[in-house]
C-alpha cells in the first residue's frame, strides 16, 4: 500500500458517521510539512501526496475518482491550524491513525443527546398513552373492544365448533348437479301428478342457469322427463314440461342441439296444432319460439320439416278460444323476420339461405295474419254482446289493445312480401288509425292526474298503423 494511502475502516460507536485513515505500520512517520492538506470551508481536492490531518470532513468523488476534503461545519480551523504548527515542529504526526469525524464527540453534544433521547422516551409513552385512549366509531375503546370480543367468544362458538357439530348431524351442503341428479331420480319414482308438477317447478327454476340447463340434458333428462311427460295425460304436467323446455332452451346452443338431436321439434309443433287444450298450446308455441329464435340451424330444421304450414293451419281455426295461440305464432314470425333483417355477417349469410319469405307468401300468412285485424273492431253496440259471445266460444268485438300492437308489428315485417294481399285491409286499417288517434286527443285533455300512458300508447299505436298503411300503398302515394 502506498505511503498515506486513506483506507476505510469500521466506524467505532463513539465515532458516530467518520472516516478514517490508517497507516500498515504504527510507527509514526516523518512528514513533509509543506505536504499537509491545509483545508477550508469548501470542498478541495485532496492529492495522492498529501496528509490529512485529523478534524476534517473527508468525501470520495466516485464519479471523478477523487479524494476532497473540507473543514467541519461550524469549525473556524484554529485547531487544525494548530496542529499544522506542532507537525512542523515534530517532523511527523506523532499517531498512525487520523480520524475524521463529521461530527466530532464531545462530553456537550453526549449529554444533549442524552436528553433528546429521554425526551423521545416521554414523547413516545405519551403517543402510547393517548393511543389507548382514542375511540372507535362506537366510542369504545380498544379495552373495551377488547373485552367485548372475549365476551363474544364465551357466548358463541366458533366455526371449527360449528363445523364439527354440522358434521356429526351429517350435514352437507348439495351442489346443484347433486340437486338435478336427486329431482330427476324422484321424477322418475314420482306416483302422482302432482308431485311431477312440484319437481318440474323445481327444475324449470334451476335450468335457467346456463350450465345446469346442459347438466340437465347430460343427466338425461330429455330422455327420462320430457319426451315422456309430453304424452301425459295429465294437463298441468304437460303445460310443466313445456315451460322447463323452453327455460332450457333459451339461448343455450347446446341444449338446443340436443334437443333437436332428440326430436323435441316435431314433438312441439304437434302439441301446438293437436292438443286441445289452449293453454298447453301456448306453451308450446313459448317453447318453439325458445328453441329456433338466435338459432340458424333450429330455422332450417322448422322449415324443412313444415313446421310453418302447420302452424300456419292454426288460423284455420274459428274458436275465439284460439287467438292467444295464434297471436303467439304470429309474434314468433314477426321475431324470425326482424332477426333476419337486423342480422349481419355469417349469421346475415346462413338466415338469408333460409328463404323465409318464400315461405310466408306460399304458406298463406299474408290473409291469415292481415285476417286477425277482425279481432281489433272497435264496434259500438252494447259490450254485454262481447260477453254473450265470450259465453258462446265466439271472438269478441273488444279486444285489447296488445292484440293490436302485435297484428299491427307482424304486418310491418311482412309488408315487403304481403303488399298486394295486404290491400283488402286497407279500409280497417283506416279506421283504426283513426279511432287511435281520437283515442289520444280524448287521452290527452283528461282533466285527472294519471300520467300520459294512456296518450303514449294511443299514438303511438295510431302511428304505427299509418305508417302501415303508407307502405301498403308505396312511397310514392299519400
Amino acid at each position: 500500500m502506498k505511503e498515506n494511502q486513506l483506507v476505510l475502516v469500521d466506524v467505532k460507536e463513539d465515532e458516530e458517521e467518520s472516516t478514517v485513515v490508517d497507516d500498515e505500520t504504527s510507527i509514526p512517520n516523518p512528514v513533509d510539512p509543506d505536504k499537509i492538506f491545509i483545508p477550508t470551508k469548501e470542498w478541495q481536492t485532496v492529492q495522492e501526496d498529501q496528509v490529512l490531518l485529523p478534524g476534517l470532513h473527508v468525501r470520495f468523488n466516485l464519479q471523478m475518482g477523487l479524494k476532497e476534503a473540507k473543514l467541519l461545519d461550524g469549525d473556524d480551523g484554529t485547531n487544525y491550524l494548530e496542529a499544522v504548527e506542532r507537525v512542523r515542529k515534530a517532523g511527523h504526526t506523532g499517531f498512525t491513525h487520523t480520524i475524521i469525524a463529521s461530527q466530532p464527540p464531545d462530553s456537550q453534544g453526549k449529554k444533549e443527546a442524552k436528553e433528546e433521547d429521554q425526551v423521545a422516551a416521554e414523547m413516545r409513552k405519551e403517543i402510547l398513552e393517548a393511543l389507548k385512549n382514542i375511540k372507535n366509531e362506537d366510542g369504545k375503546t380498544p379495552e373495551e373492544l377488547s373485552k367485548e370480543a372475549e365476551t363474544l367468544k364465551r357466548e358463541f362458538r366458533s366455526f371449527e365448533e360449528l363445523k364439527k357439530d354440522f358434521d356429526e348431524l351429517n350435514l352437507n351442503m348439495e351442489t346443484d348437479m347433486d340437486t338435478l341428479t336427486r329431482l330427476i331420480e324422484q321424477y322418475r319414482r314420482a306416483d302422482s301428478d302432482s308431485s311431477r308438477i312440484t319437481l318440474l317447478e323445481d327444475l324449470e327454476y334451476l335450468v335457467h342457469q346456463f350450465d345446469n340447463a346442459i347438466t340437465f340434458v347430460d343427466l338425461g333428462g330429455l330422455e327420462v322427463i320430457v319426451k315422456p311427460g309430453l304424452n301425459s295425460t295429465n294437463v298441468a304436467v304437460r303445460e310443466g314440461i313445456l315451460h322447463l323446455v323452453g327455460s332450457a332452451v333459451q339461448s343455450n346452443p347446446k341444449v338446443q342441439i340436443a334437443a333437436l338431436e332428440a326430436g323435441l321439434l316435431h314433438l312441439l309443433i304437434q302439441a301446438v296444432s293437436r292438443d286441445l287444450h289452449d293453454s298447453v298450446a301456448r306453451r308450446a308455441v313459448f317453447a318453439l319460439s325458445c328453441l329456433v329464435r338466435g338459432f340458424p340451424y333450429g330455422q332450417q330444421v322448422l322449415l324443412q320439416h313444415g313446421g310453418l304450414e302447420v302452424l300456419r293451419k292454426v288460423f284455420d281455426r274459428n274458436d275465439w278460444q284460439s287467438l292467444t295461440t295464434q297471436l303467439k305464432i304470429v309474434s314468433l314470425l314477426h321475431d324470425l323476420l326482424v332477426e333476419r333483417a337486423q342480422a349481419e355477417g355469417e349469421r346475415q349469410q346462413q338466415l338469408s339461405q333460409l328463404k323465409l319469405d318464400d315461405y310466408v307468401v306460399t304458406g298463406g300468412w299474408c290473409p291469415a295474419v292481415s285476417s286477425l285485424l277482425a279481432a281489433a273492431s272497435f264496434d259500438r253496440r252494447d259490450r254485454r254482446y262481447d260477453m254473450s259471445a265470450a259465453l258462446r266460444s265466439e271472438r269478441p268485438l273488444r279486444p285489447d289493445h296488445d292484440t293490436v300492437d302485435k297484428v299491427i308489428a307482424a304486418m310491418g315485417s311482412m309488408v315487403k312480401v304481403c303488399r298486394y294481399q295486404f290491400h283488402e285491409a286497407l279500409p280497417l286499417l283506416r279506421s283504426l288509425a283513426n279511432t287511435y288517434d281520437d283515442l289520444a286527443y280524448k287521452e290527452q285533455f283528461q282533466d285527472d292526474d294519471d300520467d300520459d300512458g294512456g296518450y303514449a300508447l294511443f299514438k303511438s299505436l295510431a302511428d304505427m298503423i299509418s305508417r302501415l298503411v303508407q307502405d301498403i300503398r308505396g312511397k310514392n302515394e299519400l
